[in-house]
């Protein structure tokens, strides 16, 4: 079921592209659209934040919340992923562009970073991603690693298919993703990478590191992604567990 937020956000942005609430003027406050929509407060408060976060809306304390624009901003993409179904439609709603593969074997250095067994053969591939609705510079730069053998065996599918790369593992082998532990932290964009993201070289990016764990606590695969800053914003939610938790 789509959380209730999702829900909420789509229907205002829906309202606002439609004139229900025109730019210029305001929205209703928290109280009255939560009123209105049969939703919580903290429900709408987290629609806004991404609302927001599209360049629709702009909120000041005590002047409310104002309407900014009709459509949102097209070089900004703001996912919320908190579950490993929200991170599959991230890859179906963003296209891959694979650059490169090659073999290579762990050192320590890339170990200790990963996680990954040193002295083993993965795959190392390059690849970007693009939000279709602003394809001019991508959204994302990654690199992947998966073991030798389960590389060769999807590397045909990753041309063919736009499916997150675990899945084309999972799909080959009958493996479940289990589990992923994510890092983030911020970063400057690579010289390197400069050009090719459309950014300055250290301009403020986020870096993902995601690891991924089969059904038996097996690492299967280390994704590490670059978003510069100024085309993408990551929402998580966190939620309350029973009443009364500290």
């Amino acid at each position: 079921m789509e959380p209730r937020y999702a829900e909420l956000t789509r229907t205002l942005v829906r309202d606002i592209a439609a004139g229900v609430y025109p730019v210029g003027g305001s929205l209703p406050s928290e109280i009255e659209l939560a009123s209105k929509y049969g939703v919580s407060r903290g429900t709408v408060r987290v629609a806004l934040d991404r609302i927001q976060t599209l360049g629709l809306i702009s909120r000041r304390k005590r002047a409310g919340t104002r309407v900014e624009a009709a459509e949102p901003r097209a070089t900004e993409y703001g996912p919320t992923i908190s579950t490993v179904e929200e991170l599959v439609q991230y890859g179906a709603d963003t296209r891959r562009v694979v650059h490169s593969l090659r073999t290579i074997v762990v050192d320590m250095a890339l170990a200790s970073r990963l996680g990954l067994p040193p002295g083993t053969r993965w795959i190392h591939i390059q690849t970007s991603r693009t939000n279709p609705h602003s394809p001019d510079y991508p959204l994302a730069w990654s690199h992947l690693y998966v073991p030798q053998e389960m590389g060769t065996r999807i590397r045909k599918s990753m041309e063919d298919q736009q499916a997150l790369v675990c899945d084309l593992i999972c799909q080959a082998t009958g493996r479940v993703v289990k589990e992923i532990r994510q890092t983030v932290r911020a970063v400057g964009v690579p010289a390197t990478l400069a050009e090719t993201l459309g950014t300055e070289p250290g301009a403020h990016a986020l870096e993902f590191v995601r690891q991924y764990y089969d059904q038996t606590g097996q690492l299967f695969e280390v994704a590490v992604s670059l978003h510069p800053a100024d085309r993408f914003s990551y929402t998580t939610v966190l939620q309350r567990q029973g009443q009364g938790g500290r």
